[in-house]
């Protein structure tokens, strides 16, 4: 198992410095694309052209998307932190969460009313929640429960050396828990590897758990899941309370070798 962990932290660290070598540069080229798609589109009045122009500025919005996951990974993106509360949060995000997985799908929260608060970036955990949701709701695609709770949890000093590496105090708990196909072992292990997905060739990046993996590090957090097939899925966020936090950095910068140290 220690040689798998090395292995995977050795692709990943490999992956991470290709990832910020060329994101910023690429980052670059896409405000050109979209700052002449921009101009395009108010100088032209064929609809035809108009439509064709749209095609562009949405296929770089999603490579600008993309750009920022990885440019995330790599710890080269600046976080916006601030103390806020998870509940307002995962409020935030329902919206978009509820008209990504569909209307077959019911969408559920349980927010404890007196969570403690966490110094994040918002939209960061935003994006956690979505790209989580996301991967719910395509483990359910007939329907099902998608949950998610917010709760605090104390670690004590004899817990401090589990498997979590939480050192001790009051953490948030974000579960995202569904009801859909859950998953093997095998693929469990490979959950966070970066590119790796079980989508058909074309329909998946294998970012969007990588990014999730990314933000819940650069915090100081931890992320664990509790899946089996047929039984569903339940992501389990650790997130330290605000007064964990001894050194606050408003721009905090992590290196891929500096979260796979913390989680080693």
């Amino acid at each position: 198992r220690l040689q798998e962990r090395l292995r995977q932290c050795q692709s990943v660290e490999a992956t991470g410095r290709l990832a910020g070598g060329v994101a910023h540069d690429f980052n670059n080229l896409l405000t050109v694309i979209s700052g002449h798609a921009a101009m395009l589109s108010e100088d032209i009045t064929d609809p035809e052209i108009v439509s064709k122009v749209h095609e562009i500025q949405k296929a770089a919005a999603r490579a600008t998307s993309l750009t920022r996951q990885l440019l995330t990974f790599s710890g080269k993106s600046l976080l916006q932190q601030k103390i806020v509360n998870p509940n307002r949060v995962v409020r935030a995000a329902g919206e978009t969460i509820a008209r990504l997985v569909g209307e077959h799908i019911e969408v559920q929260t349980a927010l404890f009313p007196d969570v403690v608060s966490v110094r994040v970036d918002p939209v960061e955990m935003e994006q956690v929640l979505v790209n989580l949701a996301v991967n719910a709701g395509d483990a359910m695609p007939c329907g099902g429960l998608l949950m998610i709770k917010t709760e605090t949890i104390v670690v004590e000093e004899d817990q401090r050396q589990s498997q979590l590496q939480l050192q001790p105090g009051r953490y948030v708990l974000l579960s995202v828990c569904d009801t859909g196909c859950g998953m093997t072992e095998k693929i469990k292990r490979r959950l966070f590897e970066p590119f790796f997905t079980t989508k058909p060739q074309g329909q998946g990046t294998g970012l969007g758990l990588w990014t999730v993996y990314a933000i819940v590090k650069q915090v100081g957090g931890s992320i664990a899941v509790d899946s089996e097939p047929g039984k569903g899925t339940t992501f389990r966020i650790y997130l330290p309370g605000a007064e964990n936090i001894r050194e606050p950095d408003q721009h905090q910068k992590q290196s891929t070798r500096e979260m796979l140290d913390a989680t080693a």
